[in-house]
């Protein structure tokens, strides 16, 4: 199985235990140089390692470090490819406690999201090449409704030019552009819901948690898109997915921000409500304000 080797928290690489056993020996590797491998829970000195407890190198003085170390474990902060992406995907979902050991740097995991967001791009130009306008399913799956009071809005609906392929093509370019940094703004939101609970989750952590989460859901839905030929299917299918979808990017979540999972829901909610107040009263005290000056006058 492959170690994990780091000295003074910069990452040395993964090697094979022969490779450490020799690198001891040569003096390429410390006995004091921290290690970790699947399945550990912290990281541990090579030379407390009983494989490699018979190499008889003394441990470097100078290499002992002040405090106690903290490396990151997540493939995506040890390197930057397609093939670190998948990997953290599969470690969040899998095992998301790998996540604990993250720096969670911004300028990582905004890049992260935009790999994420561009992996799901595909999906979406299918969509909109395949299917086209989506304008006539949602008014024949409006009408299976069989509400009389969105009956003139159905017909408003049904009455509108279908938007030109250019046109949706371009808005799924923008959206792919301004995605990861409208996430980032609701993880700010996110972040003083966690303030507001006495949460001290730095907001740096908090955002690229976020991001590392959407990242996630990103490239998990996507495949949702190629459902484009019924309205209806794509709409049931997203609800039957809904709940192990939102298991997955809270588990991530919370295992990146060191807060249980359901607080982390807790608080989006908390967060969500208190938004959908202001989105509902502002208007209402704006309407209410004109209305009264109206029977003034």
């Amino acid at each position: 199985m492959q170690i994990h080797v780091a000295r003074n928290s910069a990452q040395l690489g993964i090697f094979a235990p022969e490779e450490i056993q020799a690198g001891l020996q040569s003096g390429r590797f410390h006995a004091t140089d921290l290690a970790w491998r699947d399945g550990m829970a912290a990281w541990t000195p090579l030379g407390d390692w009983p494989e490699f407890r018979l190499t008889g190198v003394p441990a470097s003085p100078s290499s002992m470090p002040a405090e106690p170390m903290s490396v990151s474990t997540i493939p995506w902060e040890q390197g930057k490819s397609l093939g670190s992406f998948f990997a953290t995907l599969k470690a969040a979902i899998v095992n998301p406690t790998t996540l604990s050991t993250g720096r969670f740097a911004f300028g990582d995991w905004v890049v992260f999201c935009y790999v994420g967001v561009l992996i799901s791009l595909p999906f979406q130009l299918i969509n909109v090449v395949a299917f086209g306008d989506k304008n006539a399913q949602v008014v024949e799956w409006l009408r299976s409704l069989n509400i009389p009071e969105l009956s003139k809005a159905i017909a408003q609906m049904a009455q509108a030019e279908p938007a030109p392929a250019w046109a949706t093509l371009f808005g799924a370019l923008v959206g792919m552009a301004f995605t990861p940094l409208i996430y980032a703004f609701l993880a700010l939101l996110h972040w003083v819901g966690q303030r507001i609970f006495r949460f001290q989750v730095s907001v740096e952590r908090t955002v690229s948690a976020a991001l590392l989460a959407t990242a996630i859901m990103a490239v998990l839905m996507a495949p949702l898109q190629l459902l484009g030929f019924s309205f209806t299917v794509q709409m049931a299918l997203g609800a039957v997915v809904l709940i192990p979808a939102s298991v997955i990017y809270y588990r991530a979540f919370g295992a990146a921000t060191g807060v249980s999972p359901w607080t982390q829901f807790g608080i989006s909610c908390f967060v969500w409500f208190v938004l959908c107040c202001c989105c509902c009263f502002t208007p209402l005290m704006l309407f209410v304000g004109a209305f009264s000056r109206g029977l003034t006058h």
